[in-house]
C-alpha cells in the first residue's frame, strides 16, 4: 500500500517554487551547452555528473543504496523515464524550436499525470478543483508564452513532438517514483542517476563525441549546472515533493518553468519583463492554490 500523501503546506510550495527556478533556468543553459556538445552528450554528461555528486552524498549520510529485486525494477524504469528520455528530448527538441514553445508543450505533462493518477492511485483523483486549478493554471502558461509563438510560428514539428514527449515522460515517471515512496529518497535519486548514466553513456560515446577537442568554458559551466543543481539537487527535491504530495502536485511545476525560463532570460538577456508576465504569474499562482484546496 503507498504511503497517503498530505496537504502541501507553505515549505511544499517554496520547493515547488524552488524546483521551477531551477528547472526554468536549464532551458538556457541546454542552449549553451549546444554550442559545443550534441544532444545526447549532454544528457550523459548530465545523468553522469548527477550521479557522481548524488554518489558522494549517499556516501556522506545513508551510506547505503536501495535493496531488492522488486525496488530495482521500479528503479531502473524511473531513471529511463524521469532522466535519460526527458533529458536527451528536450536537448534534441531545442535544437528545433523555440524556449517558450518547449516551456508550453512541457506543460502538456501536467494533464498527463492528473490523468494517469486518476487511474492508478486511490489519493489523487481529479475532482473539479484539481481540474479548475489545471485549467487555470495552463491559462498563465498560453498567456506567458502566446506572444512568442504568435511571432515565430509553430517551429518545427519533430521539436516539438520531442518536447512533448519529454513532458509526459516525466509525468509518467512521477506516478511510477510513488511506488518507492517507501524508501530514503536521497538513494533513490542516486540510483535513477546511476541508471540513467548506464543508458545514456555509451550512447554518447556511440552516436557522438562527448569529449570534443576544443570546448568553451562556458559550456563546461553550463554541463555542471545541469548535472549538480538541475539534476543531483532538484531530482532529490523531487522525489521529496512526489512522497509527501504526489505526482499531481508535483506536476505543477510545469507551469512555473517557463515563468521562471522568461525572469532568468530577463536577467542574463536583459528582456523586459512586463505586463504579460506579472499576469501569468498570477494565473499560476492562482491555478496551483485552486488544486491545493482541492486536496
Amino acid at each position: 500500500m503507498l504511503p497517503a500523501i498530505r496537504r502541501p503546506t507553505l515549505i511544499d510550495v517554496c520547493r515547488l517554487f524552488f524546483l521551477g527556478a531551477v528547472w526554468g533556468g536549464a532551458f538556457i543553459f541546454i542552449a549553451f551547452a549546444l554550442a559545443d556538445f550534441g544532444p545526447i552528450s549532454i544528457a550523459a554528461w548530465r545523468v553522469l555528473l548527477g550521479a557522481i555528486v548524488m554518489v558522494f552524498i549517499v556516501m556522506l549520510t545513508t551510506g547505503s543504496f536501495p535493496r531488492g529485486a522488486r525496488n530495482w525494477r521500479y528503479i531502473v524504469v524511473v531513471g529511463c523515464l524521469n532522466s535519460a528520455v526527458p533529458f536527451f528530448l528536450i536537448s534534441w527538441g531545442q535544437q528545433f524550436i523555440s524556449s517558450a514553445e518547449t516551456a508550453l508543450l512541457m506543460s502538456v505533462g501536467t494533464f498527463c499525470s492528473l490523468l494517469l493518477s486518476h487511474f492508478v492511485s486511490e489519493d489523487e483523483r481529479i475532482n473539479r478543483y484539481r481540474a479548475i486549478g489545471v485549467l487555470v493554471g495552463f491559462l498563465g502558461v498560453l498567456l506567458l508564452v502566446l506572444w512568442d509563438l504568435m511571432d515565430s510560428g509553430l517551429g518545427g514539428l519533430k521539436g516539438q513532438i520531442a518536447v512533448t514527449l519529454a513532458g509526459c515522460s516525466y509525468a509518467i515517471s512521477s506516478v511510477i517514483a510513488r511506488r518507492l515512496s517507501h524508501l530514503p529518497s536521497i538513494p533513490i535519486s542516486a540510483a535513477t542517476m546511476i541508471t540513467a548514466s548506464v543508458y545514456m553513456v555509451p550512447l554518447a560515446f556511440l552516436l557522438e563525441n562527448p569529449i570534443p577537442s576544443s570546448v568553451s568554458l562556458t559550456s563546461i559551466l553550463s554541463l555542471v549546472y545541469l548535472g549538480v543543481i538541475a539534476t543531483a539537487l532538484a531530482m532529490t527535491i523531487r522525489f521529496v515533493v512526489i512522497r509527501a504530495n504526489g505526482a499531481v502536485f508535483m506536476s505543477q511545476v510545469g507551469y512555473l518553468v517557463p515563468l521562471f525560463g522568461v525572469i532568468w532570460s530577463g536577467l542574463f538577456f536583459a528582456d523586459v519583463i512586463n505586463l504579460q508576465t506579472m499576469l501569468a504569474l498570477a494565473f499560476i499562482l492562482t491555478g496551483i492554490a485552486i488544486t491545493r484546496k482541492g486536496g
